[in-house]
C-alpha cells in the first residue's frame, strides 16, 4: 500500500513539475535528488538496513522543503505527503 502511494506521489510530483514555471537550476537539482531519495527508499523496502537508510532519505527530503515552501506551495504539499507516507511506514 505505502509503496504504491509513494509511486503515485512521484507521478504527482512529475505532473506538478511540468506545471511549475520558474524553477531555477538549483531547485530542479533538489527535486531530482528528492526523486532519487524516494526511489532509493522504494528499492530498499524489505532490506535488513531499510530503517536506518530510509531515515536519512526522509531527513534529506525534509531539508529540501524549505526551498519550496513559499515559492511553490503545491510542490511543498506533495513533498510533505511523501514525508508523511514514509513516517507512516515507520521510516
Amino acid at each position: 500500500m505505502a509503496e504504491s502511494k509513494l509511486r503515485q506521489l512521484l507521478r504527482d510530483l512529475d505532473v506538478e513539475l511540468q506545471k511549475t514555471p520558474g524553477l531555477d537550476e538549483k531547485q530542479r537539482q533538489h527535486i531530482a535528488t528528492i526523486r532519487q531519495e524516494v526511489e532509493a527508499v522504494l528499492a530498499e523496502l524489505g532490506s535488513p538496513t531499510e530503517s536506518k537508510q530510509s531515515q536519512g532519505h526522509r531527513d534529506r527530503i525534509g531539508e529540501a522543503l524549505g526551498l519550496f515552501e513559499t515559492s511553490h506551495p503545491n510542490l511543498t504539499l506533495i513533498l510533505e505527503q511523501v514525508i508523511d507516507t514514509l513516517a507512516g511506514m515507520g521510516l
